[in-house]
């Protein structure tokens, strides 16, 4: 029994089933989020093996909800019936692609809205799955281990309809500063109203007495979907060697993509030393 033991050839598969990083799974997908507005009928993603190696990826609808602290839960098939998805009314192409190293593929997404489709906000996340690399057979009696990390990475996918206006406001912040490594952190509070997400980037700015306006933190793809009515975002303090003083923080949330030059939400808010919490 243990000699045939020594024989096999033992592979040890991990899935991770959560949004990853694009580098982790040597895959670059652009536009990481879609979304069909008005009489927009296609779509293209693309994707590019950025690894050394021939990638095969499978790709799949999932019903997935956000999650007011980030990140998604996968829907029960019980939890879906009541969901807008909007997998039932959009087709996409290859379901399957095996992409050599740099090589890029283009899968296209199409849409076919009902003519009594309700207003209001449909999504769905295209999840691409990466398959196990096929492995040459080993000679008998040698032992081999193979160590394959099968990442995967789902993108929404948003179909509209009727005109989005979802509200966003500020409620209040955050400031937390370590004295020992002289680091600042901000958590911003945001609630969002209405039937319809909002994508965008989140931007605090500071201006200290006597001094000009600069960046200091910034949080890109920030995105509020409309289960989500409240959520933190945390955000480091990106200046070097500040020290707490009395100044003016200014925090904008601005749209991005189909939501470019529209402004969601900004605050400005008065600062002493006293304001940055010791952490």
């Amino acid at each position: 029994m243990f000699k045939s033991l020594l024989k096999a050839a033992l592979v040890v598969s991990v899935c991770m089933l959560s949004p990853i990083n694009f580098a982790q799974a040597s895959l670059l997908v652009s536009p990481i989020r879609v979304a069909f507005e008005g009489r927009e009928r296609a779509h293209e993603i693309v994707l590019i093996n950025s690894s050394s190696e021939i990638k095969t990826y499978r790709l799949q609808w999932q019903e997935k909800l956000a999650v007011a602290n980030g990140g998604y839960q996968e829907l029960t098939a019980e939890q879906a019936k009541g969901y807008p998805s909007a997998s039932k009314m959009l087709r996409f192409s290859p379901r399957q692609v095996t992409l050599k190293p740099n090589e890029r593929q283009i899968v296209r997404l199409g849409l076919r809205r009902p003519k009594d489709l309700a207003d209001g906000e449909y999504r769905s996340h295209l999840k691409l799955e990466a398959l196990p690399p096929k492995r040459a057979n080993k000679a008998d009696g040698e032992m081999s281990i193979n160590l394959d990390v099968l990442l995967s990475y789902s993108l929404p996918v948003i179909v509209r309809q009727g005109q989005a206006n979802p509200e966003v406001e500020i409620t209040s912040k955050t400031l937390g500063f370590d004295p020992r490594n002289g680091k600042t952190q901000l958590s911003v509070n945001l609630t969002r109203t209405g039937q319809y997400s909002t994508a965008g980037n989140l931007i605090a700015y500071w201006q200290g007495e006597q001094q000009p306006e600069q960046v200091v933190a910034r949080l890109n793809n920030v995105n509020i979907y409309p289960e989500v009515n409240a959520t933190a975002k945390s955000m480091a303090w990106i200046v070097p060697n500040f020290t707490p003083s009395s100044g003016v923080l200014r925090i904008v949330y601005e749209g991005q993509q189909e939501f470019n030059g529209q402004v969601f939400a900004e605050r400005e808010f008065a600062v002493t030393p006293a304001t940055f919490a010791e952490n």
